[in-house]
């Protein structure tokens, strides 16, 4: 240990000194001591730093500073508003721009389904076929199902016949004689309606 000076002893006679020697020499990376010469200083770069020039001015030349901050103030203030307003008139024009094309969108479309003539047409049902009485329509699309319908029902027919001559119905194997004969309907011919 290296002897200290006199004036390093007499630094040393306050606690508060003695306190701030420690943590300058403080080891083990807990604390890192920043030595201050006066704690109350501002930083240059702080807003409340003040050039020493500036903090002897008095006068009416404090008062002329004091009014164009004032002044730049308001006028920072009234631009913040009259973006704001901008902003907010811009929204209210766009909203009742919607609003408008809106209404006149549904106007369009009331227009153009008093113009169209297929429009009425939504009110028949979706096949030309009445459910109640099971009848067909007297159109040419009922005509059209109905010879549909026909000939589903003659193919049914058809497939039947094929499917008893392959498996020998109606023959008799005792006698060697076909008992039951094979018949199948002419095919239906479509109604002159549902040619039309």
């Amino acid at each position: 240990m290296q002897p200290r000076s006199r004036s390093n002893r007499h630094s040393l006679r306050t606690k508060d000194d003695v306190e701030k020697e420690r943590l300058r020499h403080r080891t083990g990376g807990y604390f890192r001591y920043e030595n201050r010469e006066n704690p109350i200083d501002v930083a240059v770069n702080c807003p409340a730093y003040m050039k020493p020039k500036d903090r002897m001015t008095a006068g009416p030349h404090c008062e002329e500073l004091n009014y164009f901050e004032r002044e730049n103030s308001k006028l920072q203030r009234d631009e913040v508003t009259e973006a704001r307003r901008g902003v907010n008139y811009n929204r209210e024009e766009h909203r009742w721009r919607c609003i408008t094309n809106q209404d006149q969108g549904l106007v369009d479309r009331v227009v153009r389904m008093q113009n169209d003539p297929m429009m009425g047409r939504k009110n028949v049902s979706g096949q030309p076929f009445n459910i109640v009485n099971h009848g067909y329509d007297r159109t040419p699309a009922g005509a059209q199902l109905e010879h549909h319908d026909n000939m589903i029902r003659y193919r049914s027919n058809v497939r039947k016949a094929s499917l008893a001559m392959r498996n020998h119905l109606g023959f008799n194997p005792i006698i060697g004689e076909q008992t039951h004969g094979m018949s199948l309907p002419p095919p239906p011919r479509p109604p002159p309606l549902a040619l039309a």
